[in-house]
């Protein structure tokens, strides 16, 4: 299916995509995820503040003991009460709305979610592997949020990379009788047949919708669709061949289309270990 094979190692990347920072902002909250593991409550007599749970009482007497005791999660804004509270504590009386009606109430409790600062002791709590300081946390951290930026750099990277092997890698014609196409064309008309049921109508029908293109002729949806297929089939000898150049043997699968996702897959995986160490991110 392929007859040149191109290297991908040789796309100039624009600088910009191989740059990255991981902001003290990003730092901080994942820090803060982590601390939030150890979060307590406790009754606190201080002002009530969002993220407070409050319990407050008033006279009801439907209720058998001829009180009505309710609860409330400042800042979740459930209801109208939530926005009364902040600001007031224990032992305060003030009119709440309930069942329609304005009633008087008195704030028995409040009790405050405290998430700690995180230390070494913490950390270990935690049971990452190799990190048993605070230090050694942040740093793990960073790790994390850095690979997550190359992730997201990378997607423009594959962009930039595919466009140079589809153009200069030699493909053989991939006829229509090829068994992987045949297998990717077979698959996407059962997933059109399965929506042409779903909405009551015919293959025909949906098929502009399922390639996205509900204005255009049958007969252009139709060579849509083969495109798909030939395109998909590409990047599978892609990944076929660049597997095949590494002496990597990938895991066969039962199915033409998941063997074919699985080229696809080690495809990207490989562009991404090539290009990911390149990418720069800088520590806040």
């Amino acid at each position: 299916m392929i007859n040149k094979l191109y290297d991908f190692r040789q796309v100039q990347i624009p600088a910009a995509l191989l740059q990255a920072v991981v902001t003290q902002e990003e730092m901080a909250g994942e820090l803060q995820l982590l601390a939030a593991r150890f979060t307590t409550i406790a009754p606190t007599d201080l002002p009530i503040q969002a993220g407070d749970v409050v319990t407050l009482t008033f006279e009801d007497a439907k209720t058998p003991e001829g009180i009505r005791k309710i609860y409330a999660n400042v800042g979740r804004a459930f209801d109208d009460i939530e926005t009364l509270l902040p600001g007031h504590q224990v032992g305060d009386n003030l009119e709440i709305p309930y069942a329609g009606k304005q009633v008087r109430a008195c704030i028995q409790s409040v009790k405050r979610l405290t998430i700690p600062a995180l230390t070494d002791d913490y950390v270990r709590q935690l049971g990452i592997d190799g990190v048993t300081t605070l230090a050694q946390c942040e740093d793990y951290v960073f790790a994390q949020l850095a690979q997550r930026q190359r992730k997201r750099k990378f997607q423009g990277i594959m962009g930039i990379v595919s466009k140079a092997i589809n153009e200069h890698t030699e493909f053989a014609p991939l006829e229509e009788d090829h068994p992987w196409f045949q297998a990717l064309h077979g698959l996407m008309m059962d997933r059109v047949e399965a929506l042409a049921a779903q909405e009551g109508k015919t293959a025909d029908e949906v098929l502009p919708m399922a390639v996205r293109m509900p204005d255009k002729p049958l007969e252009e949806c139709r060579q849509a669709l083969k495109n798909m297929c030939v395109e998909r089939a590409r990047q599978g000898a892609l990944g076929q061949a660049y597997a095949k150049e590494n002496g990597v043997e990938l895991p066969q699968a039962e199915a033409i289309p998941d063997l074919i996702g699985n080229y696809v897959d080690y495809l990207n995986q490989v562009v991404f270990d090539y290009f990911a160490p390149q990418i720069q991110v800088d520590h806040p």
